[in-house]
């Protein structure tokens, strides 16, 4: 076992020494000689894509990506996504990169994993800001229903410990006045003053938090916007990121996704048939969905939860800020949203 489990510095994650030890768990006898750096990304966390050599033949993989928090200004003790790579993702069906060493150092709280690097196999990691279309939605509702029904009414105590609802945690990050500032500073456009009130989106928070405890719970992505899907050399979707990962009800990665991913004439055009759809793979996995009219609504009062994240967001590029913000805001708009939560 590598002495250091989730080193802050990739200068060691990326030594011969630490990751013959982290690699050899599961290669026995793969020494490396060398790692080299092929790409750097530089976001709140940091992905660290790198070529492997070994001193010998060996099964152990070539082609690695490290992600933690390496940059010594951003460093900080954030371990979700590693413990849903460490305790879950291998007993999903759900789509993600093999992950080949996933840990948590208990001391410092900094998650770390090491993935393969699916661009070496031809893979496509999209854009927030490119197109998606309603046909490349219906397969990442796909994936989500897999996800959703594999872990349908969790009740695992370890579960729901590691990945905890998160709706009221992420509300007391800020208070209504910041919310107010950062709402009115121009990212959510073209939605009225009514809608745009920091007080009515914290109420609706609670009252979505409130409806975790009334409804089935899963396990659900809580940040799938197209920047958080990868596509395979034959098109199939993946999904990565899942540093919100948490237990609430599926609306709310129903209708995050889908109001993030599609513009807001195709969303208002298709989300009916889309949610059907999600509800067809749902229940065809094993999930008990809701009659489709509880279900229209639950995904019409699930949309400010994707607003609120998006209205907190400070540490990203700022047009994808103002793009996925106006889109989420504009279809809490429309579906009147926060009337429909009574706040």
């Amino acid at each position: 076992m590598a002495v250091d489990p989730a080193p802050f510095d990739d200068a060691v994650v990326l030594s011969p020494g630490w990751l013959t030890d982290v690699l050899a768990q599961r290669y026995p006898g793969a020494v490396v000689t060398r790692a080299a750096v092929v790409e750097r990304i530089e976001t709140v966390a940091t992905k660290v894509r790198f070529r492997v050599e070994y001193a010998e033949r060996t099964d152990a993989p070539n082609a690695l990506c490290a992600k933690g928090y390496f940059d010594p200004a951003l460093r900080r003790p954030v371990r979700t996504e590693a413990d849903f790579y460490r305790v879950m993702a291998d007993r999903l069906p759900v789509r993600t990169p093999p992950c080949e060493y996933a840990a948590v150092d208990e001391t410092t709280g900094h998650g770390l994993i090491v993935l393969h690097d699916l661009v070496a196999t031809g893979a496509r990691f999209l854009d927030p800001m490119v197109g998606y279309s309603a046909r490349q939605a219906l397969a990442t509702l796909d994936q989500l229903a897999t996800l959703h029904a594999a872990t349908w009414e969790a009740d695992d105590a370890a579960l729901r410990r590691l990945f905890p609802p998160r709706l009221a945690s992420l509300a007391g990050h800020v208070g209504v006045e910041r919310l107010q500032k950062l709402l009115d500073d121009g990212r959510a456009q073209g939605i009225s003053s009514a809608t745009r009130r920091a007080d009515r989106l914290l109420a609706a928070m609670a009252v979505l938090d409130r409806s975790v405890t009334e409804n089935p719970v899963c396990l659900v992505h809580g940040d799938l916007h197209t920047g958080n899907i990868y596509e395979q050399a034959d098109g199939s979707p993946g999904l990565i990121d899942w540093q919100v990962v948490q237990c609430g009800t599926w609306a709310l990665d129903v209708s995050y996704h889908l109001a993030t991913v599609l513009d807001s004439d195709e969303l208002a055009r298709d989300e009916r048939r889309l949610l059907d759809h999600y509800l067809d793979r749902l229940a065809a996995y094993g999930g008990i969905p809701p009659d489709r009219e509880t279900a229209w609504r639950m995904y019409r009062a699930s949309l400010p939860y994707g607003l609120f994240l998006w209205a907190i967001t400070r540490a990203v590029a700022r047009p994808i800020i103002d793009h996925l913000t106006g889109r989420l805001a504009r279809a809490v708009e429309r579906h009147r949203s926060l009337d429909l939560l009574a706040v």
